[in-house]
């Protein structure tokens, strides 16, 4: 049985704000994995995902590496940082227009380039 996306959607925000608030993300910005349980199935998060295929993930990397999307220089990347910071991970790549200075124009320039991570169910 497969999650629906609103289903799917709290999933995500609350594992993201679950690891990001005992400073899993500070910790361990690669390779980073959070694990949880919903109706008796396991669901990994994995940061790392994006990476074989070339998009950045904006959850984990750094200044040198948000600036190798084209379109997002060392303003943008330090207004990213701090907005993790300040607001924890993203949940979904769009958010990144939460950003001063990201608005929809750039975000559709950006989008195909950047990645959040992912959710995926765990087999036991």
């Amino acid at each position: 049985m497969k999650l629906k996306n609103a289903e799917l959607a709290a999933v995500v925000a609350v594992v993201a704000a679950v690891s990001f608030s005992g400073g899993y993300f500070a910790g361990r910005a690669r390779g980073a994995e959070v694990s949880m349980t919903v109706e008796n199935r396991v669901y990994e998060y994995d940061s790392d995902s994006g990476r074989e295929d070339g998009r950045v993930n904006i959850n984990t990397a750094s200044r040198r590496i948000l600036m190798t999307v084209p379109g997002i220089g060392e303003t943008l990347a330090d207004r990213i940082l701090a907005y993790r910071e300040e607001n924890g991970p993203f949940t979904v790549p769009a958010q990144i227009m939460e950003v001063p200075g990201i608005g929809q124009a750039l975000y559709d320039k950006i989008a195909g380039g950047i990645t959040v991570g992912e959710f995926r169910e765990v087999t036991k």
